[in-house]
């Protein structure tokens, strides 16, 4: 009978311990967030695409089972780890970008592996929204002589932001709303309006050639244009290019150009030979002079990959790029 009670203890003992140590499971993986995401349809497929706007701050947990406790890694894209992310937040639950800007949108991984089976491996996409100020450039075309009295001058104003999901444009001179139509000298070339696109292309082929390149951004989809036929008093005004993404981004952007009688377009001329072959560590300077241009233009430099080295100088319209270094061409 004590034999049996024995073995009955060990029995129970060794249950308590298989209990105790638990099932031996491979690891699964959920990913989940706060905020809004919508269902994208791309392809003959549906996927969850998580939206947020820059500047805001990204957080993504990854939820995981599995025995034992699976070791967990966020990858972004093509499966390296982003050098944005935290170092503590590469192999946490929880992701976490602070102030997130649109080059960190793309697909994010999480993936889940405790030597069992096969890893466990999720995604979801990030689509990052913004909207950056607008900007107007001017063109302008004299035409032939009419009765050798004056000149035809017809002026395109082109507003351009950068923007996702893609912007709205709206014009306003003075506080008037200007609207294709509502004012017979004012022709307005709505993005992606190929009536529109082919009277512009048949006008600028008897224009200034540089004209063409309003003809590319149109069809593009990337700006909206003014067309002022035949400049008349009432057209020296204030214009506002106001650029809007509807239930995205508020408020609105803005910018108004003053057209005078003295409007033009500068002329840029970069003072170095293209292309410049230096070896590292090596100062570099690049001059950029303007002529003309009423209002006065303004010079920015920038690079390939939109920012400037941080130790380059910028005085005037000369950029300054000191010990440069192989991670610098592109400018």
């Amino acid at each position: 009978m004590d034999l049996i009670i024995c073995v009955l203890g060990l029995l129970a003992l060794v249950v308590e311990g298989i209990r105790c140590q638990g099932v031996y499971a491979p690891p699964t993986v959920r990913i989940i967030h706060s905020g809004h995401a919508c269902n994208v349809e791309e392809e003959r497929h549906t996927e969850r695409v998580y939206t947020i706007r820059e500047g805001e701050t990204l957080e993504l947990t990854c939820l995981v089972t599995g025995h034992p406790r699976p070791q967990i890694r966020w990858t972004k894209t093509a499966g390296s780890v982003s050098d944005r992310f935290q170092d503590s937040s590469v192999f946490n639950e929880t992701l976490h970008i602070a102030e997130i800007l649109r080059t960190q949108g793309g697909r994010y991984y999480c993936k889940a592996e405790n030597g069992l089976g096969s890893p466990a491996i999720k995604s979801i996409r990030v689509d990052v929204y913004y909207l950056d100020d607008p900007v107007v450039t001017v063109h302008q075309s004299i035409g032939e002589a009419k009765e050798q009295f004056y000149y035809e001058r017809t002026v395109f104003l082109r507003c351009v932001a950068n923007s996702n999901p893609p912007v709205r444009y709206s014009w306003h001179r003075g506080r008037e709303v200007l609207t294709q139509g509502s004012d017979k000298g004012v022709e307005i070339y709505e993005p992606f309006s190929l009536s529109a696109t082919h009277l512009l292309l048949i006008e600028l082929i008897r224009l200034l050639i540089v004209e063409c390149l309003l003809v590319w951004s149109e069809l593009q989809g990337e700006t909206k244009i003014l067309k002022l036929k035949n400049l008349r008093p009432q057209d020296y005004a204030n214009y506002s290019c106001i650029a809007s993404v509807r239930n995205v981004w508020d408020p609105d952007r803005s910018v108004i150009f003053r057209l005078t009688n003295k409007t033009a377009s500068p002329s840029i001329k970069l003072l170095v030979e293209d292309p410049i072959v230096v070896n590292p560590g090596q100062t570099v300077s690049l001059v950029c002079i303007t002529t003309g241009g009423e209002p006065p233009p303004i010079l920015t430099w920038v690079s390939s990959n939109d920012s400037l080295p941080q130790r380059s100088v910028v005085k005037g319209g000369t950029l300054t790029l000191p010990a440069i270094t192989s991670d610098d061409p592109g400018f």
